[in-house]
């Protein structure tokens, strides 16, 4: 198990929750991993690290004082897979820091410069890369579901 980063952490129960909303069946941590790894992810992944570092900063808005104690998830822990729940708590497999490693990587070599971590959480979260990742899950899902019972 692994400890990530913050924001890396909340893009990552991101893609869950998506998954969840988009196909009723929550993501595990191996899904994720995989559909990470894949050379379509990485490419897009790193397109959209590339559009948010030529995007101008959004200006940043002081949290007002009474939202700065307010939980910004709330998570049943019992609740879901049960592989998830360690996630829910800040621990993910090893595959997942591999999948974030690989995309780093990947950036690297095609940027010339190496994603920070809030770069590569940042598009993580934009809404075209978690429904690509949704749908590289719902196809690996059906192609398990097709592969004759050993």
């Amino acid at each position: 198990m692994i400890k990530l980063g913050e924001s890396t952490q909340q893009a990552i129960l991101a893609v869950m929750m998506y998954v969840a909303r988009s196909t009723g069946t929550e993501a595990t941590q191996d899904e994720i991993a995989a559909a990470l790894k894949t050379y379509f992810s990485l490419d897009e992944i790193t397109n959209q690290i590339s559009y948010l570092r030529k995007k101008p900063p959004e200006p940043a808005e002081a949290p007002a004082s009474e939202d700065v104690l307010a939980p910004r998830y709330r998570f049943n822990l019992a609740g879901g897979r049960p592989g998830n729940s360690l996630a829910r708590a800040g621990y993910f497999i090893e595959e997942i820091g591999a999948g974030i490693g690989a995309i780093r990587t990947h950036a690297a070599a095609t940027l010339g410069k190496a994603p920070s971590e809030e770069e590569i959480a940042r598009s993580l979260k934009s809404s075209f890369i978690l429904s690509e990742l949704k749908n590289q899950i719902v196809h690996a899902r059906k192609a398990a579901a097709r592969r004759p019972a050993a």
